[in-house]
C-alpha cells in the first residue's frame, strides 16, 4: 500500500511532484516486472506518474480518478499493436493493478524528439510537410476497425452532451472575454444536431506538439511516433482534427491544406470544429490558439472560428 488516497487537486499540485513520495511505487511495479531499478527518471509533465526505467521501459501510474486514463491507454495500445502505421506507438508491455488500488501501464519508450521542441524554429513548408504526415498518420488510426474498442467510455453522444452542459462555467473558470462567454451557449446549441456521430472512429485526442515525435534525418524532419493513448474514445473523426489545428497551424490556410492534404479529405465546416474545440475535455483556448494577438482581433465566435479555421466552410 504505497499510495495514498488523494484528491484531484493535491494529486496535481504536490504529490505528483514530489518524485521522492511515489518512487517505491515505481521500484514495486519494476521489481514485479523484472525490470532493473536502479535508474529511475521521472517525467515533470503529464497528469499522472511517469517515469522512465532500465531497457527504455516507461512506467505510468495512474490514480483512482484517472482508471479511465489507464482504461483507455492500455487497451487502445493493445488493439493497435500490428496495426498497419506511418508511425511508431509504444508496444505495451504490461498493464495492471496495485493492491491500493492504482493501476499502471509499462509500455517501451520511443526515439525522436517532441514537436513542441523544435515547431517554432521551422520554415513554412517544413512545419506543411509535418503536418501532412499528422494527417496520414491520423488518417491510418482512423482506418482502423474499433472491433472491441466500441464501448470505449464515455460514449460520444452522452460526451457531448455533458461538455454543453458546463462549456459557460468552463471557459468563465479560464477567463474568456465577454464577447465568447455570451455568445457560447447559442453557438453551442445550433450545432446540437450534430452531436450524433455519423461515423465512429478511434480518437486519441492527442495529435499535438506535446505527444508527436519527430527525428531529423539528412537534413529533413519526419513524425516517427505518438504516444500518450489515455483519452483514446470512440467519436467524430473532426475531435482529433482539433490538435493540429490548433497548436500548429496557426491559422494559416497552407498548413490547414497540408494537413488535410495528408488526411485525404477536405475541411469540415469550420463552425463544427469551433464548436468541439469549446467542448473539447481540456478546452482552454487562451493556452491552445496560437495566432499572435487573436484575443484583440475578434470580437464574436463567428470571426474567431474565420480567423483558426480559415479554409473550412462555415
Amino acid at each position: 500500500m504505497l499510495l495514498p488516497t488523494l484528491e484531484l487537486s493535491d494529486f496535481m499540485r504536490r504529490f505528483r511532484r514530489d518524485f521522492s513520495a511515489w518512487r517505491p511505487a515505481i521500484e514495486a511495479i519494476c521489481r514485479e516486472h523484472a525490470i532493473d531499478t536502479d535508474e529511475i527518471h521521472p517525467f515533470t509533465e503529464g497528469s499522472n506518474l511517469i517515469a522512465r526505467a532500465a531497457n527504455d521501459r516507461v512506467v505510468k501510474v495512474f490514480p483512482e480518478f484517472h482508471r479511465h486514463q489507464w482504461e483507455s491507454e492500455w487497451r487502445a495500445l493493445r488493439h493497435l499493436q500490428g496495426a498497419s502505421l506511418p508511425i511508431r506507438i509504444p508496444t505495451l508491455i504490461a498493464h495492471g493493478q496495485r493492491p491500493d488500488g492504482w493501476t499502471y501501464v509499462i509500455v517501451e519508450s520511443l526515439p525522436g524528439v517532441l514537436l513542441e521542441e523544435i515547431w517554432a524554429g521551422l520554415t513554412e513548408p517544413e512545419k506543411s510537410s509535418l503536418l501532412r504526415q499528422a494527417g496520414q498518420a491520423m488518417a491510418s488510426v482512423h482506418q482502423a476497425a474499433i472491433g472491441g474498442l466500441k464501448d470505449l467510455q464515455p460514449e460520444w453522444h452522452s460526451f457531448l452532451e455533458t461538455q454543453a452542459g458546463g462549456a459557460l462555467q468552463r471557459h468563465q473558470s479560464k477567463g474568456m472575454p465577454a464577447w465568447f462567454l455570451s455568445g457560447l451557449e447559442g453557438f453551442v446549441s445550433e450545432h446540437r444536431p450534430r452531436f450524433q456521430a455519423p461515423r465512429s472512429v478511434l480518437l486519441t485526442g492527442e495529435y499535438t506538439p506535446f505527444n508527436l515525435l519527430a527525428e531529423k534525418e539528412m537534413g529533413r524532419w519526419s513524425i516517427t511516433g505518438m504516444i500518450d493513448f489515455g483519452d483514446a474514445m470512440i467519436g467524430a473523426p473532426e475531435y482529433d482534427f482539433l490538435g493540429p489545428l490548433l497548436f500548429l497551424a496557426e491559422g494559416k490556410p497552407a498548413l490547414i491544406e497540408g494537413f488535410f492534404e495528408g488526411y485525404g479529405g477536405h475541411a469540415p465546416a469550420a463552425s463544427w470544429l469551433m464548436c468541439l474545440a469549446v467542448l473539447h475535455r481540456y478546452s482552454d483556448l487562451k493556452q491552445q490558439v496560437r495566432i499572435p494577438a487573436w484575443e484583440t482581433r475578434v470580437q464574436s465566435l463567428q470571426e474567431l472560428t474565420g480567423l483558426i479555421f480559415p479554409s473550412g466552410r462555415h
